[in-house]
């Protein structure tokens, strides 16, 4: 019976070895990372929060040599336009996708924040001859990544949270350099020095679409492209309801309201408003409200993508919604945003995230159009384990 025992215990050793093995071969860089990872059951039922309380320790990842670390406010105009360049032909780009940002619509998105950005290059020398066959060496970009500070607040009754996060954006790879471990040195060395430049942020927050990985999510939902080109003009609201477009001069009537209905929502992720004014400002993002008896009853919040799906269709993405009103009244005042926003600034096509109150909207366009895109999107924290939220009760405006 013992002997028996002895060969129970053994096999079961070995197979925990060997998940343990296939786990850290499968996940690689991530299986060292604070994060929640999907085979972690004790964080399941008792959620830490904050992971490693501690400043990161070098690794085999942090890579001093190729990356430096720069306050986003600090680089040069040079990186700047490297910057630029780099995601322009790196970044997003598939056989029917084109992005094509400018400077203009990156820097405000950094601009206008109470606590620092930063953005990591990874440098590699590039030897050329001149013109005269002498050898010059040049400094080649071929990676990068960029966080801005973010502010989360968790309604969960006894659990509520308030902590502030960075938002990952651009972790991007020259295409010729991607499969040499190049992103995972860029993110963990973007954390380390960031870590050691901020130290009162220790949170990071990354966005995933398409292939998720294998990290439970803050929360996944589908992302729905649709060409706008066969819609109609919508009817007009009745007169007692007012479409008013958000600027610098009304702001604090939008604030009011999304303070006002906060606790709509399980978590809410947003950048300080100072920021969204600046997005505004630079036409960046759009938004849109409805009023009736001068009180708003919904708020519509579009983005330029710099994205061109089919080449020439720039895409509108309807990336949160908030509703107080009867759903018919929503439903119409988003068509009639979005078609004005869509007509003002020559976008052809949608792209609706089924985050915050949009599923009320999408549910109501599968009714009479197929999506030619849908795409799976997700949210995970770094350095931070919570259980998921429905994704109609998360609300991320950045």
């Amino acid at each position: 019976m013992i002997e028996y025992l002895s060969y129970v215990l053994f096999f079961i050793v070995l197979m925990v070895f060997v998940i343990y093995l296939y786990i850290k071969w499968k996940y690689g860089f991530w299986f060292l990372q604070p994060v929640y990872h999907a085979y972690n059951i004790n964080y399941m039922f008792y959620p830490p929060g904050i992971i490693n309380h501690h400043l990161p320790q070098k690794n085999k990842y942090t890579n001093f040599k190729n990356i430096e670390t720069f306050l986003y406010s600090e680089i040069s105009s040079i990186k700047l336009n490297k910057f630029v360049n780099l995601i322009k032909y790196n970044y997003l780009q598939n056989k029917d996708n084109i992005f094509s940002p400018q400077l203009e619509n990156i820097n405000p998105y950094f601009q206008s924040h109470n606590s620092k950005s930063f953005i990591s290059f990874y440098n590699e020398d590039n030897v050329m001859m001149d013109s005269k066959n002498n050898i010059v060496t040049d400094t080649k970009i071929i990676g990068i990544m960029t966080t801005r500070p973010v502010h989360i607040i968790i309604n969960n009754g006894n659990k509520d949270a308030k902590f502030d996060a960075y938002y990952v954006d651009y972790l991007c790879v020259d295409k010729k350099f991607r499969k040499k471990g190049i992103a995972p040195q860029i993110i963990q060395t973007h954390h380390y020095n960031q870590s050691y430049l901020n130290k009162n942020i220790v949170v990071s927050l990354f966005k995933r679409e398409n292939n998720l990985t294998g990290i439970v999510p803050l929360c996944v939902y589908s992302t729905y492209g649709f060409s706008v080109n066969k819609w109609s003009k919508p009817i007009h609201l009745d007169a007692m309801y007012k479409l008013l477009e958000i600027n610098e001069q009304n702001f604090h009537f939008l604030s009011d309201f999304i303070n006002l209905n906060n606790n709509k929502f399980d978590i809410i992720i947003n950048t300080e408003y100072t920021n969204i004014i600046q997005l505004i400002k630079t036409k960046n993002i759009f938004v849109y409200v409805i009023i009736v008896n001068d009180k708003i009853v919904c708020a519509y919040f579009y983005r330029k993508t710099c994205i061109h799906y089919d080449k020439n269709m720039e895409v509108l993405s309807c990336f949160a919604s908030i509703n107080d009103c009867q759903d018919n009244i929503f439903i119409r005042g988003f068509k009639i945003s979005f078609w004005k926003t869509a007509a003002d600034n020559y976008f052809g096509f949608a792209a609706i995230e089924n985050i915050s109150h949009n599923n009320i909207i999408i549910n109501n366009l599968l009714l009479k159009n197929k999506p030619i895109i849908i795409s799976p999107t997700a949210y995970f924290f770094y350095n931070f384990a919570y259980n998921t939220f429905k994704p109609q009760n998360v609300l991320i405006i950045n």
